[in-house]
């Protein structure tokens, strides 16, 4: 008999997820995963032959599963029940913290820190700043599990700093984040820093620029939303999660235009507002990656600049552009032209990088700076 149960509870099972996968319309898009899923592929002699149809369907079917979100919750929750801390190289940490895990930098990081270099040495025309910001496993490593092995990113900040080129003005925020650790300047569920936490690094680089950053009590500060989910939660989904809130700083006098230079596309804000009703809602900062764009903003200091960022300076970014009136603004994750020929075009003189630890630390396009 309980042979029998087993088996009609196993039949009836896979009749629920048949009939789902069948019934329901097929998902072009996950917002847990932020990611484009396969849809049904082409069945013909051709992707048969080759092979591609078999692949592609195995994708679609495990792309396609019914319920699949939910079943990805209630795996990383039972995992979590039995006292597991790290899930896809994600802590579990204390006060509902999930914290990004980092590991051993120094084969990227050299290689990128040999072209920041090389790059200020044969442009010796530009002046630069670097903001580089550490991430939450830094400033709160007294959060994270019992024998967690996060690298040390004070060791390595300071190996960078005994590295970089003299020509290189690096800016280092950790104290005036660590003192400010408590005013939610980390999202719980987001590998990004929240607005307070940019705004704090906002302020240390306009001191190493020598300009004067705008008062927080210049701009209203509004509560955007409350329903925000980000990239870490999507690694490590559970079913208790709190949410993260979406701040804005806005500036009642500001005016803004940015253009969209790889789309030819512009705006009348710093914010897509339209984005806080998708999932990634950090989106909202100047509409998420884009390789090149502008901002032209009313602000009194007229002198061109140009940042080249991680998405740490999304931001960071509509902060700036109340103090600079032109900013240009390059991700070299997607621009793969002369960064020094448009440089020199647009009349900058002033180069400025805004990277987490994290991104210097992993990311292989640095060796498009030229």
């Amino acid at each position: 008999m309980k042979n029998k149960i087993i088996t009609l509870s196993f039949l009836l099972y896979l009749l629920f997820f048949a009939a789902g996968s069948v019934i329901l319309k097929d998902r072009s898009f996950s917002d847990m995963e932020n990611r484009e899923l396969q849809t049904m592929p082409n069945l013909s002699l051709k992707t048969v032959a080759d092979g591609s149809f078999m692949s592609d369907f195995e994708t679609y079917m495990s792309d396609q599963v019914i319920l699949k979100d939910e079943l990805v919750k209630l795996k990383t929750s039972m995992s979590r029940a039995l006292n597991q801390t790290l899930i896809n190289d994600v802590y579990f940490a204390e006060d509902d913290m999930l914290i990004q895990n980092y590991v051993n930098p120094y084969g990227q990081l050299n290689i990128n820190l040999s072209y920041i270099n090389d790059f200020a040495e044969n442009n010796p025309e530009f002046e630069y700043t670097w903001l580089l910001v550490p991430n939450a496993c830094y400033i709160y490593s007294d959060k994270l599990p019992e024998y967690a092995s996060c690298y040390d990113q004070g060791e390595v900040m300071a190996y960078i700093e005994g590295k970089i080129s003299d020509e290189i003005n690096l800016v280092n925020p950790y104290d005036e984040l660590y003192d400010n650790r408590d005013d939610y300047i980390f999202y719980r569920t987001d590998h990004h820093w929240t607005m307070n936490g940019a705004y704090i690094g906002y302020t240390e680089l306009c001191k190493a620029l020598g300009v004067n950053p705008m008062s927080k009590e210049d701009y209203n500060i509004n509560i955007a939303s409350t329903e925000f989910y980000g990239t870490l939660y999507s690694k490590a989904p559970v079913f208790n999660q709190k949410s993260d809130s979406i701040l804005l700083y806005e500036n009642p006098d500001g005016e803004y235009k940015v253009e969209y230079l790889d789309e030819n596309t512009e705006d009348d804000s710093v914010y897509t507002y339209d984005n806080l009703n998708i999932k990634d809602k950090y989106t909202v900062y100047l509409d998420g990656n884009h390789s090149i764009l502008k901002i032209t903003s009313n602000a009194e200091n007229t002198e061109p600049i140009l940042v080249i960022k991680d998405s740490y300076a999304h931001s960071l970014l509509p902060l700036l552009a109340d103090t600079y009136s032109e900013i240009h603004v390059i991700d070299l994750r997607y621009y793969h032209q002369s960064v020094s020929e448009y440089a020199g075009e647009n009349g900058i003189t002033k180069i400025i990088y805004i990277n987490n630890v994290d991104f210097i630390s992993t990311d292989n396009n640095f060796l498009w700076l030229y």
